[in-house]
């Protein structure tokens, strides 16, 4: 067997059933193991894309997907939706094509050193230089992805090493072992100390209790002490259900409820202390108020008590409620024009289940999203993640679908973002990885566009020009509809999820901006 086929066995063994790929330089040998070993090739039109592929289903799954691309500008553009994971701490694997390694650095084809342009945005980059190693390196790689902090790694594979024969008696063979998460029982004393002298306490709960299969625990914990619980914006939720405790996102362009400020003990949990906490300095947080961190052992939550929090929680609630109402009214306001974001949202609302897949593509749609959905915020929601990139959904709904094969599958997308990789749908279409994309188009990049009237009284660079995306789907083999009444984008809405296919609602709305 070639060193390549020895790679794929073992993908196939750690339980890949799929990768996602652009075909090119560097892949024949690749692909050809992978049809005759009957792992599935999902291919896309755009590397970003397969990356973004792959790093939504490790950000959906907690398993790493894989993307294969090809060498030199094809592993560049790939690295688009690595970066994406490496902001969201997700796991996945980039495998990338290579001229032969006796010849690197000679300037054979697309001659790059790809190991040191992934290494910033991985937690593992190298070469598979040795074809006896292939299975152990890859072991070593699948490891760094799934060992905490979870993250994308990277393994570039030269064609002379992929079709390297390689004797059984050769092959260097993974070591065996077990991931483990450490407890941070050093953490308990002090949160339980701390809860003890605290009158305003606030858990900001991010990604990493989504990675650690945490939210449960951490759920309960601020249900049976009464403590307001955020999420940072664009992170992992693991609000599944509507909770009393849940005040909705932080660090959001269009504001939140005033309670950062006025906590006098921070708790994060599994979170980032960046610019969407202000970086955790006054005046983002009260001078005195004290902050712990905790990004493991969240199981030995339960270990604490001690009395709810009983006058700052229904504080906190108004605090919550009266922030909505005021998003609701300026969305209300702005609707009187026409359709508008918060139309769409209230069609979504009502067919939104436990069972949905719910992919956020866009700034200004997103903002409203937030906001106009913030009842609870489950693992099954996906957004651009803390890097904050626009254009991922088609390639993220994709991926979706491979995850969750028999859910349903949402993306809402601004114009701008969905015109990113528009001509995946086509792809998606082909390979049967249907969903419903609903695109809201204020013909603009909102949230920009919003800001530019405020400070300059002109938009610059940040408005665009009429699509037919009803039309374009048409021409791409989706299923395109046309919205042009508020009134019909629910019931489009449930005819698009009773159908096995594709679809693209197009619903023009008038521009406007929760803040």
């Amino acid at each position: 067997m070639t060193a390549v086929e020895y790679f794929v066995e073992a993908l196939q063994r750690g339980g890949v059933q799929w990768m996602a790929t652009l075909c090119g330089h560097g892949l024949d040998p690749f692909f050809r193991a992978a049809k005759q070993a009957g792992l599935r090739l999902v291919d896309t039109r755009n590397e970003q894309t397969a990356a973004y592929l792959a790093d939504a289903y490790g950000r959906l799954t907690g398993r790493p997907g894989v993307c294969a691309v090809s060498s030199g500008v094809a592993h560049v553009n790939a690295l688009t939706g690595v970066s994406n994971a490496h902001f969201d701490r997700a796991p996945m694997l980039l495998i990338s094509g290579a001229g032969a390694v006796k010849t690197a650095g000679l300037g054979h084809f697309q001659d790059l050193d790809q190991v040191a342009l992934a290494a910033p945005v991985t937690k593992f980059s190298r070469v598979i230089d040795c074809p006896e190693r292939a299975q152990e390196i890859l072991w070593e790689a699948m490891v760094a992805a799934l060992s905490p902090p979870q993250g994308p790694v990277h393994l570039t594979f030269p064609l002379d090493v992929q079709t390297a024969e390689v004797e059984p008696a050769a092959l260097f063979r993974p070591v065996p072992g077990a991931l483990t998460r450490p407890g941070s029982p050093g953490v308990l004393p002090h949160l339980e100390a701390a809860l003890r002298t605290a009158r305003r306490p606030l858990i900001v709960a991010g990604s990493g209790l989504f990675y650690a299969r945490a939210g449960e625990d951490v759920m309960a914990f601020s249900e049976r002490l009464s403590i307001p619980l955020v999420v940072p914006i664009w992170d992992r939720g693991v609000v599944e259900k509507p909770a009393a405790t849940f005040m909705g996102v932080i660090g959001a362009a269009s504001g939140g409820p005033r309670l950062l400020p006025d906590a006098d003990l921070v708790v994060l949990m599994g979170a980032e202390p960046d610019y969407r906490l202000g970086f955790l300095q006054p005046p983002a947080i009260a001078r005195e108020a004290r902050v712990l961190r905790m990004d493991d052992g969240f199981e030995r939550l339960r270990e604490i008590g001690g009395e709810p929090f009983r006058e700052w929680l229904p504080e906190a609630c108004r605090r919550r409620d009266d922030f909505r109402r005021s998003v609701r009214e300026t969305g209300e306001r702005q609707a009187r024009e026409g359709t508008h974001a918060v139309h769409i949202l209230e069609a979504l609302s009502r067919v939104l289940t436990d069972e949905t897949v719910l992919l956020i593509d866009g700034g200004s749609i997103g903002q409203w999203a937030h906001q106009l959905l913030a009842d609870r915020y489950p693992g099954r929601w996906l957004t651009c993640g803390r890097s904050a990139v626009v254009g991922w959904g088609i390639g993220g709904a994709m991926g979706a679908r491979l995850a969750f094969p028999g859910c349903p599958v949402i993306l809402l997308s601004g114009d701008g973002a969905f015109t990113f990789n528009v001509a995946e749908l086509e792809c998606a279409v082909r390979q049967g990885l249907h969903f419903v994309a609903i695109v809201a188009d204020d013909q603009g990049w909102g949230i920009t566009r919003t800001g530019h009237l405020k400070q300059f009284g002109e938009a610059i660079a940040s408005s665009l020009g009429p699509i037919a995306f009803d039309r374009l789907a048409e021409s791409l083999g989706a299923r395109g509809v046309a919205v042009r009444t508020a009134e019909a984008i629910g019931p489009e809405l449930e005819r698009a999820l009773a159908r096995p296919e594709v679809t693209v609602l197009h619903v023009p709305v008038v521009g406007g901006h929760p803040a």
